[in-house]
């Protein structure tokens, strides 16, 4: 990947939420290990939600982070949700 593919990946969210957006799909780190202004920002879009097995996405989350580009071998993410 260059960096002019690189860019801005949303027009929503920065770089770093999107970042974040991406480790809540694949259930990868622990809240507290994600920046915290992330999270109150994708909180406040409604695009992840908090529960009491963690960090999910919602309906609205998913959808925006099928939007998002992937890498070529990038596996699926994890359905916490259920969905």
């Amino acid at each position: 990947m260059t960096n002019e593919s690189i860019g801005r990946v949303s027009p929503l969210l920065t770089d770093d939420e999107a970042v974040t957006l991406r480790r809540v799909a694949f259930g990868e780190s622990e809240a507290r290990s994600l920046r915290q202004a992330d999270i109150e920002r994708l909180l406040q879009l409604r695009l992840i939600t908090a529960g009491r097995d963690g960090m999910g996405l919602t309906v609205s989350g998913k959808a925006h982070f099928d939007s998002l580009p992937r890498a070529l071998f990038a596996g699926k993410p994890s359905q916490r949700n259920g969905d």
